[in-house]
């Protein structure tokens, strides 16, 4: 975490995480090429099938590739993942980061948890909020898409955060707390 002054604070990437993110997606695009190109290889069960057997290795081929490429472009990036100051939480620690979220904009901030994987959950006041281009160093970014219902929460991932769950989690909670009537 680095302080940038009294009120900005910059939690950075995790780039040997993403540098094990990037040797899983190759090695599962790896595999996609393998599944197509030798599909009669497989013998067993649903894997019998060089239809299914080819169609899950393009299938790999594309989402691994594509996730390979977005990583890529993380780990060159030297933005900070989040950056918490008095204008809101900047997100930029994935391929599809919300960008600025104003805490003017911000309901609530929790955490979620799939699986076994925590998340820190920000919670929108309204749709609109989730819709509005934020403007993050100069350019206008889209953050999180939602319809005129729906408040859909921005998930933020602490994988590609070089930071402990928990005290992020507080630091989140109390710079709301802080900055949520400013």
């Amino acid at each position: 975490m680095k302080h940038t002054s009294e009120e900005t604070i910059e939690i950075p990437l995790n780039k040997q995480r993403l540098i094990i993110l990037l040797v899983s997606a190759v090695a599962f695009c790896g595999i996609g090429i393998w599944f197509t190109a030798k599909p009669d290889s497989f013998k067993n069960g649903l894997l019998g099938n060089p239809t299914i057997v080819s169609a899950i290795g393009m299938l790999s081929i594309v989402v691994f590739g594509l996730s390979a490429i977005v990583v890529v472009k993380k780990i060159t990036d030297n933005k900070p993942g989040l950056i918490i100051d008095k204008s809101g939480i900047t997100d930029n620690s994935t391929g599809v980061a919300a960008g600025l979220i104003p805490w003017k904009e911000i309901k609530e901030i929790k955490t979620t948890k799939i699986i076994n994987q925590k998340f820190i959950t920000i919670v929108l006041n309204t749709p609109q909020a989730a819709t509005k281009p934020a403007k993050t160093d100069g350019n206008k970014k889209g953050s999180a898409k939602s319809n005129d219902n729906t408040v859909m929460p921005i998930n933020i991932a602490i994988t590609t955060l070089k930071y402990d769950f928990n005290e992020l989690e507080a630091i989140l909670k109390t710079a709301f707390e802080k900055y949520k009537k400013a």
